[in-house]
């Protein structure tokens, strides 16, 4: 099941390679944080430094390189500083935008699915892979996360549905999901 999962991510993330310059919408895969932490390299806490646009060194586009402070190894294994690459930004007046895509702001804290390919860093599943993390007072640190495109999940016969998010997305303690990633076995991304 794993393997299909891999091989439908891998089809979807080819398909958007394929239609970048025109995609007005972007539909994937709903995965759970369980999925993700096995498919990625590691789940980190990290501080967004600053980001920057430049020509796509392998496609005819634009990228954008965020830099990334490693405060926190949750699971898997990172360095204490990493850039991940992302499909889109604005460079010499031409923008490329991947709905779906997370986006980051210079001094957010995030928790971050990663996964590192040959020696490139990117998110494991787009925005699913960035909550935000705030301090709250009575709770401790709180993991959020807003989900903007269209997501599929499959339903008890194997098919394909529309993901809907609740209306109220839930908000996770980062002291609970710790313990939830120490129970986990690398497999997958993980290494």
């Amino acid at each position: 099941m794993l393997r299909h999962f891999i091989r439908t991510l891998g089809l979807g993330v080819a398909l958007l390679f394929v239609g970048l310059q025109t995609a007005s919408a972007t539909t994937s895969l709903y995965i759970s944080d369980t999925e993700q932490a096995q498919l990625s390299t590691a789940v980190v806490v990290a501080k967004i430094q600053g980001s920057e646009v430049l020509p796509h060194d392998r496609y005819d586009t634009v990228m954008t390189r965020t830099e990334l402070q490693i405060e926190e190894v949750l699971f898997g294994d990172a360095p204490s500083n990493v850039t991940i690459h992302q499909i889109g930004g604005t460079l010499g007046g031409q923008t490329v935008y991947v709905p779906g895509d997370a986006k980051f702001e210079r001094g957010e804290l995030c928790v971050l699915f990663l996964r590192k390919i040959e020696d490139r860093w990117f998110l494991t599943a787009m925005e699913q892979s960035k909550y935000l993390l705030t301090e709250n007072s009575k709770f401790g640190p709180l993991m959020t996360r807003t989900l903007s495109h269209s997501l599929v999940t499959r339903n008890d016969k194997g098919e394909l549905v529309n993901y809907e998010e609740p209306i109220r997305p839930p908000i996770k303690r980062l002291r609970v999901f710790r313990q939830q990633l120490s129970a986990l076995l690398p497999t997958g991304g993980a290494r």
